[in-house]
């Protein structure tokens, strides 16, 4: 899926809430980093976006590129990112897919949410053209 000509990946977290198990990925403990589209991909600047989360969950854009979250148009327009809703609740989840064909399977383990941050673990995959896996934190947005 192309956005602004960067590839994204949108997922959402699975129905079920905290898991048990939480998927039998493991999340590597270093910064998130993989590839996305067959490239290199390492996580730089993460962010919600107010208007698109909810009550429950977040908006979140986990981009590969270094600029000022929370700024209108901060981001650069081809960035490649990943996009998922993730909750508001510390816990250990699996990940489903959604609105595309790249993340098939996947663990995604919120540690602590805060009024300025979300700040987690990520390990998704689809093939070894398309898998990340490692920690990240990301900006809340105000709305």
């Amino acid at each position: 899926m192309r956005w602004s000509a960067g590839l994204a990946l949108l997922l959402v977290v699975g129905c079920g809430g905290s898991s048990d198990g939480g998927g039998s990925a493991t999340i590597s403990s270093q910064p998130l980093a993989g590839k996305l589209g067959g490239q290199a991909w390492t996580f730089a600047t993460g962010e919600t976006t107010g208007v698109l989360s909810t009550g429950e969950q977040l908006w979140v854009d986990l981009y590969g590129h270094s600029f000022d979250a929370c700024v209108a148009f901060g981001a650069p327009p081809n960035a490649d990112l990943v996009t998922m809703m993730m909750p508001r609740t510390p816990g250990n989840y699996d990940v489903s897919l959604t609105l595309n064909d790249i993340a098939t399977s996947g663990r995604l383990v919120i540690d602590s949410v805060t009024a300025t941050t979300i700040t987690g673990g990520l390990s998704i995959a689809h093939n070894s053209d398309n898998a990340i896996s490692g920690r990240f934190q990301a900006t809340i947005c105000p709305p």
